[in-house]
């Protein structure tokens, strides 16, 4: 069997020729299956979001939907705790820039959270009345 150049491009163009028809053919049928099936995806797809709704509320189910309301609950609780929480650190903060800065409010301190007095000084205690004390009509 001898080889030559001339054969080998003739059989390689009856072989492009015979494919080129199976494969136009095959083209065509490629896109109208393509055509069939987007219009069936077009009709199917509210079925198939309705579907894929009905599986995540299965998955979640009602205890998770309680439990995203309880989790919102204490979210909100924590907010307003850390709203409270940053009033009272920074009135701490204008308290102890006051005990540093002015001596009368570091007094004040003294003598009612220490019940420290200044030579000289009276103190009074006064005791609230007990159960059964003596009030007026």
């Amino acid at each position: 069997m001898k080889f030559s150049l001339e054969a080998a491009a003739s059989a390689l163009g009856n072989l492009r020729r015979r494919f080129a028809s199976i494969r136009e053919g095959a083209l065509r049928k490629g896109f109208e299956w393509r055509r069939v099936l987007a219009e069936r995806s077009e009709r199917a797809a509210p079925a198939v979001v309705m579907v894929l709704i009905a599986v995540a509320a299965a998955a979640v189910g009602v205890s998770g939907l309680e439990s995203l309301d309880e989790q919102g609950q204490r979210r909100a609780e924590l907010a307003a705790e850390i709203e409270r929480l940053g009033r009272e650190a920074t009135a701490l903060e204008v308290s102890i820039a006051a005990l540093r800065h002015d001596p009368a409010a570091f007094e004040v301190h003294a003598k009612t959270h220490h019940h420290l007095v200044e030579p000289g000084e009276v103190v009074v205690l006064l005791r609230p009345p007990g159960p059964g004390a003596l009030t007026r009509r």
